[in-house]
C-alpha cells in the first residue's frame, strides 16, 4: 500500500503534462459546436481571457504580435472564455476593439481550463501535435504581482518558447506562475 501512495503523485503529475483536450467541446462565436485538437496542429497556443481582466487588455498588443510573428498553417492560435460570464457580443467586440483574429472559444463548465490546470486569465498553454505541454504560464515578465508592472519586459516567456520550439532547442522555463483575474 505504501509504495502505491508513492507512485500515485508520480502517476497523477505525468497525466497533466499530456491531457487529452481533443473531446472537450468548446463553442465558436456563432455558438457553433466545435473542439480544439492539438494533432492537427504543430502547435496549438491557447490564452485562457476574460474581456473584463486589465490584464487580458493589456496583454492584447503582445498576444496580435507574437500571432503575426508565428501564425502559421502549423500554428493556431485560440482564447478560450467561461461560456458561463460571456457572451459572443462582449467577446466579439473584446476581438475587434484589440484588433485579435485568432479563433474564440468558449468553455462551457470551465472543462478546459480544469483539464489544462488553468487558473487565471491572462494564461497561456503551448501543446505541441502529440498534446504534450510544452509552455504554461505568463506571457512575460511585465507584472509578477497583481498590481505590480515593470516598466520594461526583460523576459518574454511565451516568446522564448516559440523560439525555442522553431530552434529544435529546450524550452526553458517550462512553466511560470500565471499572474491575473481568477477564472470563476
Amino acid at each position: 500500500m505504501r509504495s502505491f501512495l508513492l507512485l500515485f503523485p508520480i502517476l497523477f503529475i505525468g497525466c497533466a503534462s499530456n491531457p487529452d483536450i481533443r473531446n472537450i467541446s468548446l463553442w465558436d462565436l456563432e455558438d457553433s459546436e466545435t473542439t480544439i485538437n492539438p494533432y492537427e496542429n504543430a502547435l496549438s497556443i491557447i490564452y485562457f481571457l476574460s474581456p473584463e481582466c486589465p490584464l487580458c487588455i493589456n496583454y492584447t498588443l503582445a498576444m496580435r504580435n507574437l500571432e503575426r510573428n508565428f501564425a502559421s498553417d502549423s500554428i493556431a492560435f485560440y482564447g478560450v472564455y467561461s461560456k458561463e460570464w460571456y457572451s459572443p457580443t462582449e467577446v466579439d467586440c473584446f476581438a475587434l476593439k484589440y484588433d485579435l483574429s485568432f479563433d474564440m472559444l468558449f468553455d462551457d463548465g470551465n472543462k478546459l481550463a480544469h483539464e489544462l490546470g488553468a487558473t487565471t486569465t491572462p494564461e497561456v498553454f503551448v501543446l505541441n501535435r502529440q498534446g504534450e505541454i510544452l509552455y504554461s504560464g505568463k506571457i512575460d515578465n511585465w507584472v509578477n504581482d497583481l498590481g505590480k508592472k515593470k516598466l520594461e519586459v526583460s523576459d518574454h516567456y511565451l516568446e522564448n518558447a516559440l523560439i525555442a520550439w522553431r530552434e529544435e532547442k529546450p524550452i526553458k522555463p517550462k512553466h511560470t506562475k500565471p499572474i491575473g483575474c481568477l477564472i470563476e
